[in-house]
């Protein structure tokens, strides 16, 4: 149970299944101490670029790859993380610009491993695909452009190899996709029509994980520009035949595209700024199912359904799950092979799903700007095996052998607060470390140029190793204790929506039903006057007679009647009053509520926006807004509780 936590001051590996269970006070994090004082076996500690984190493992889990200051370092993770090879950056620091690698990858089988630089004008390929394997290995066997990039998530992977390895795909903007043999030892020249997949303008592409038909499927998503957006389909086989396309709605600005685990289906996430309905002011969603054998293709939620929150295939079903809606959302199970519904889970407050290796327990969670709630589905049995709280959790992943479940705070995102918890999937947290400084120092510094923000930042990233080697294997939850019992599907969110308790029985004014008292009734003589013995007198003397009420005319008493009955509609009319002037100041009161929290809603939403940049690209403006989300989300939480 392996797994490295990218910080600050480097690297470090850790075996979450090595406990030692004796506590003391000493060491941190950097010795595996955890928030209990148990610690985690630390395997290996190594440094890395003070102005980036980019780190890799590959497929097969045997071998580490992490930026430093001269380049990239390879670890093998079989013998004892030792360091097997170096690869020197290409590009100088240019004129003060710090360069470097910012990010990079393996492919399938480790024969290569390409780098991604900073792009700078004066050193334009930036990308560089180096050999692992062979005589070739530590040779750079082939540049080219990535224009823009800086640091952090890559915003397309411009080289990627089928699963064997036997093509690699090239991103070529204004030429396409070029097909060129997956050992790069004879490139495909652009000009070559037979070996490149047409379209000029596309943003991304991605290739099957499995063949169909002997070979590939390869998806292409041009955005919108003359015409709209579209997803294009391509079979390896003959690159140059387009099979299938999908016209996109108007308005679209980007498409996640996933294909199932086998290749013979995927589905497209078209995202759109603008949110024709009015519902939503984070845009609109539309999620397409497509099947490129039989030339099918089907929408499975619309703008209407509101926002896709999240969806994954299952790794080993044809089927995937959906998270759509406004919160609480609905999360459904459909079938891969028709695109249609299969099941509903129900209702929930949740935004984040991950399938276990073994497609048989799925998280759903509620991160982000949720609390964190956590339910451990199992697909299986259609029932929730536990439930659990991971407050402030920004990524999280299963371990291969689908039974432990990893959640963590990492910065630029969470500044503060930084750890990787580890769950069993029973809902026991197996171990927690907390990523702290030593030394707190003081919330603000004065440079000379104003005060700046200091954060307590110390991880960026946690990753479990790949099990590679297949070691583990699929195993049903075990039995509930004796009297327990699992609730079926999900577990229904009873705050999401709800009104409190209910309230008591409407009030009723006196006399509301039209009636006109006791002293309208005294005088037309159906009840009898009440005997009076008046202030200080005791009982009648024999000598004194009861005074008897005079007779009234009818015209008085109807007089009086009519008076009474005023009387009490009046009083009705006030109270009536009273309750919507009671009602309009509540529905004021939810009006204000309400576009507070839209407010609020927006404002975390710009502050995503600056998260998203890498940590050495933060100003002191952007440390400043940071600062306040804490004191955001808090006010958020209180009015969302009301």
């Amino acid at each position: 149970m392996e797994f490295v936590a990218a910080t600050k001051d480097g690297l470090v590996v850790y075996d979450a299944a090595d406990i030692d269970k004796s506590t003391d006070n000493g060491g941190n994090w950097s010795s595996g101490r955890c928030s209990d004082g148990r610690k985690l076996a630390v395997l290996a500690s190594m440094p890395s670029a003070p102005n980036a984190f980019g780190f890799a493992w590959s497929d097969d889990g045997r071998y580490l790859a992490s930026v430093c200051d001269e380049g990239v370092r390879i670890y093998d993770a079989d013998k004892s993380y030792k360091k097997v090879r170096e690869l020197e950056k290409v590009a100088p620091d240019v004129q003060g610009r710090a360069g470097g690698v910012r990010s990079l990858y393996f492919s399938p089988k480790n024969s290569f491993l390409v780098t991604y630089e900073k792009w700078d004008p004066q050193y334009p390929e930036n990308v560089h695909v180096w050999a692992l394997a062979g005589d070739r290995a530590g040779e750079r066997v082939r540049s080219c452009t990535l224009k823009g990039y800086t640091s952090g998530a890559l915003p397309v992977s411009v080289l990627s190899w089928t699963y064997d390895e036997s093509s690699c795909l090239e991103l070529l903007p204004g030429v396409g996709v070029v097909v060129h043999d997956g050992d790069l030892e004879n490139p495909t020249d652009p000009e070559d029509d037979e070996k490149v997949i047409p379209e000029p303008n596309l943003a991304n592409f991605l290739i099957s994980p499995a063949p169909q038909k002997d070979a590939c499927w390869v998806a292409v998503y041009v955005p919108q520009q003359s015409m709209v957006a579209r997803v294009s389909l391509y079979h390896l086989s003959k690159p140059t035949k387009l099979v299938m396309e999908l016209n996109l709605p108007k308005k679209v600005k980007d498409c996640q595209m996933l294909w199932n685990f086998d290749g013979s289906a995927m589905l497209a996430n078209a995202m759109s700024d603008v949110d024709e309905t009015g519902n939503s002011y984070f845009g609109s969603t539309y999620l397409y199912w497509l099947k490129p054998d039989d030339r099918k293709k089907a929408a499975v939620c619309g703008a209407e359904d509101g926002l896709v929150q999240d969806l994954a295939w299952s790794p080993i079903a044809n089927e995937f799950m959906v998270i759509v809606g406004m919160l609480p959302a609905d999360v459904n199970l459909y079938s891969g092979a028709t695109g249609k519904l299969e099941k509903s889970l129900g209702k929930s407050k949740r935004n984040t799903l991950k399938w276990n290796p073994f497609g048989r327990f799925v998280a759903v969670a509620g991160f982000g700007t949720l609390p964190g709630d956590l339910d451990f589905y199992d697909r299986s049995k259609d029932e929730t095996v536990s439930s659990l709280r991971a407050a402030l959790t920004v990524d999280c992943s299963w371990f291969g052998d689908g039974r432990h479940f990893m959640s963590a705070t990492v910065a630029p995102r969470m500044n503060e607060g930084n750890q990787v918890t580890i769950y069993k999937y029973t809902g026991e947290p197996l171990a927690k470390i907390e990523f702290k400084p030593d030394k707190i120092e003081a919330r603000h510094e004065d440079t000379g140029a104003g005060a700046r923000t200091k954060t307590q930042a110390l991880l960026y990233a946690a990753k479990w190793r790949p099990d590679g080697k297949k070691a583990h294997e699929d195993r049903p939850a075990s039995p509930p204790r004796d009297g327990e019992k699992r609730p079926k599907g999900l577990p229904t969110n009873a705050a999401a929506g709800g009104t409190g308790p209910p309230a008591g029985g409407a009030y009723r004014p006196r006399n509301a039903d039209g009636g006109v008292g006791t002293v309208a009734a005294m005088m037309r003589g159906e009840i009898n006057v009440p005997e009076s013995a008046g202030p200080g007198r005791g009982r009648l003397e024999e000598w004194e007679s009861k005074p008897v009420a005079p007779q009234l005319e009818e015209w008085e008493i109807k007089k009086l009647e009519k008076e009474a009955k005023k009387v009490a509609e009046q009083k009705q009319k006030e109270e009536q009053e009273k309750k919507k002037e009671a009602l309009r100041s509540l529905e004021k009161g939810e009006k204000d509520t309400k576009k507070r929290i839209r407010e609020l809603q927006q404002q975390l939403e710009e502050l995503e926006k600056v998260k998203d940049k890498d940590w050495d690209e933060l100003t002191e403006e952007d440390e400043v807004v940071l600062e306040g989300e804490a004191a955001l989300r808090a006010e958020l939480a209180a009015l969302e509780a009301k």
